[in-house]
């Protein structure tokens, strides 16, 4: 009996910590999926990826240059930014370096600075062949906030994402 009441005890206990995390994070890899009948905003900007390049010499086991491009047409979707054959205009060119990723596992994570996942991503925008803005966008999960997601880069590549596109509006 005390061995039914410890192994329930011990299942409680999983599933409060690892409950939420587990599937909590549905549609991270893809920030910008609206749902069908959603209304998308418009913008004057129309923004084009022409490139998403790795300048960190390794191979990584996630596809990085697939994920942030995806993440990054996706979110201009949404705001009603990304350019398509048919809107009018000369498009903004966007062009991104991924200069450091490091991703780091649920249980590197839980040390305190021993396991942060971390994207750092340098963006170039141009227009006409002139460079309109050039910034970076880097974002961390590490201990404490957001230690718990099971899967981080899939996060960290939605949240960097998002930041892209923000600071592109912000700057154009």
């Amino acid at each position: 009996m005390a061995k039914k009441i410890r192994f329930f005890a011990l299942a409680l206990l999983a599933l409060c910590l690892f409950g939420c995390s587990l599937w909590g994070h549905k549609g991270a890899s893809s920030p910008g999926n609206l749902p069908k009948g959603a209304e998308v905003a418009n913008s004057p900007l129309r923004i084009k990826v022409v490139d998403v390049s790795n300048d960190t010499s390794q191979v990584y086991d996630v596809d990085a240059i697939g994920m942030l491009w995806n993440g990054i047409d996706n979110c201009l979707k949404e705001k009603g930014m990304l350019w398509i054959p048919q809107s009018a205009g000369q498009p903004y060119l966007m062009t991104c370096h991924i200069v450091y990723f490091k991703e780091a596992g649920l249980v590197k994570r839980l040390m305190p600075y021993a396991g942060d996942t971390v994207l750092k991503v340098r963006v170039q925008i141009s227009r006409g062949g002139t460079q309109v803005a050039d910034f970076e966008v880097s974002r961390t999960i590490g201990y404490g906030k957001g230690m718990w997601t099971l899967h981080a880069w899939k996060d960290i590549f939605a949240l960097v994402s998002r930041d892209i596109v923000t600071e592109a509006q912000a700057k154009l």
